[in-house]
């Protein structure tokens, strides 16, 4: 896979929300002008922390993260990809000193127990807390028919309610303006 390769390429400057991750995030913020979303399908924890090395991304007011599902399938211990987006978060913290930067939990899937993904986003809440960062697990968000027949990703309706649960954690509201 090409990390450099990105499905959606906007201008991010003056922009309020910038959305990074894999497949999960394609058509998040869709219709809202503040928010952007890089989607790189397949991309594992450490691929991002290159493309965070390599990319002018931009100055967003805040930086949503989501990343993991990919590296659940290929990693058996959890605190090995805990080790991986431990590092990719302080790496964003970095690279975006003035954002407000946001550490999305893994969503559920059919492929994958509840427990492990469960253990995983209880791992990434330590992460952000440790590192001053906000934890948000979408599965409190998204219903079952938010997700695909495939039972990985999530469908229009899954992409438009993710969008709007990172709108509120980012602050903008529902039309991607600021909430007061």
């Amino acid at each position: 896979m090409d990390v450099g390769d990105s499905t959606r390429k906007e201008q991010h400057e003056g922009e309020q929300c910038l959305v990074v991750g894999d497949s999960i995030i394609r058509n998040v913020g869709t219709g809202q002008s503040n928010m952007t979303a890089e989607c790189f399908p397949g991309i594992r924890t450490e691929q991002l922390h290159r493309v965070l090395d390599n990319r002018d991304l931009g100055t967003p007011d805040t930086v949503i993260i989501h990343v993991g599902t990919n590296d659940l399938n290929r990693y058996v211990n959890l605190d090995y990809v805990m080790g991986k987006v431990y590092s990719l978060v302080d790496k964003a913290k970095v690279k975006f000193p003035k954002s407000k930067i946001v550490l999305s939990g893994v969503l559920r899937r059919t492929d994958l127990s509840w427990r492990r993904i469960g253990a995983l986003n209880d791992r990434y809440e330590w992460i952000a807390k440790t590192l001053g960062v906000t934890f948000v697990d979408p599965n409190s968000w998204l219903e079952d028919w938010d997700f695909a027949r495939d039972g990985v990703h999530i469908n229009r309706r899954g992409a438009r309610r993710l969008g709007q649960l990172y709108s509120r954690v980012s602050g903008l509201g529902d039309r991607g303006k600021k909430v007061d």
